[in-house]
Order: structure tokens, then sequence, then C-alpha cells
């Protein structure tokens, strides 16, 4: 999802990975407060206009079930940030499933009338996980 929404327009990624846009103006005690609408600028209108891309690319691109966990959401920083604590889960999460994938490796062996095809394809599947979860644990 990450590469489509750079593909389509890098703002659309910017607009999700960071907080939604504002718009705001310094008051009279030199404060920032919120615009109102009809004091929105073309580059106001611009940012919320990019943000709602965003939103709408994710929101398309999800199945019911998906949707159903995010349709609440207002903004696609929100929908972005679900979608990951869904998917990929708290660090605790991430660490039960290590453990659990460490342990298989620990203790794999061949099932009764087990073929060795299937003893081999069940290793480089397990494999393939240990690898794949420790390759993300070190990209964040």
């Amino acid at each position: 999802m990450e590469i489509y929404l750079k593909s389509r327009d890098f703002k659309n990624w910017l607009s999700v990975k960071n907080v939604p846009h504002t718009p705001t103006k310094l008051n009279d005690k030199n404060e920032l407060v919120s615009k109102s609408e009809d004091e929105w600028d073309e580059e106001d209108f611009r940012k919320l206009t990019i943000d709602n891309k965003a939103l709408n690319i994710l929101l398309v691109a999800l199945d019911k079930t998906e949707y159903n966990l995010v349709r609440r959401c207002t903004s696609a920083h929100e929908v972005w940030k679900l979608l990951i604590l869904i998917h990929e889960g708290t660090e605790q999460v991430k660490n039960a499933k290590l453990a659990i994938l460490n342990r298989d490796y620990e203790l794999f062996k061949m099932k009764p009338n087990e073929s060795v095809k299937n003893l081999y394809n069940r290793l480089l599947e397990l494999m393939a996980c240990l690898v794949f979860v420790r390759f993300l644990d070190r990209m964040n």
C-alpha cells in the first residue's frame, strides 16, 4: 500500500505518514488557533484535498472487514496507524509472535507418517517467517 500511495503522488504518502493538515492562524494574542472554513486559503484547500485523496485511496483498497474496522477514522493518518496496529500488533504482540516462531523452530521435528517433502516444505515456511519477522524488526 505504501508503494502504491507513493507512486500515485508522494504528497499522498506524506499525508498518510504525517498528521493531517489543520488550517491554523495566529490570533491577537500570538496563539495558533484553527481557521474557520471561510478563512481557508488556496494552500489550505490544496493540503486538505491531498489528505482526502489519501484517505479515499486507503478506504477503497480495503475489504469489507477492514473497512468496518477503520470507517470511523477521519484522516488517512488515523486509518494507517490503526491498520498497522491491526496487522502488526503492539510491540508485545510482535515479541510474542517471534517467541512462538522460535519455539516452533526449536521443537521442529518430523510428524508421524510425514513425507520428507512435507517436512522440508514446513521447515522452509517456518524459516521464511522467522527471517521476515527478524528483517521487519531490524527495519524498525
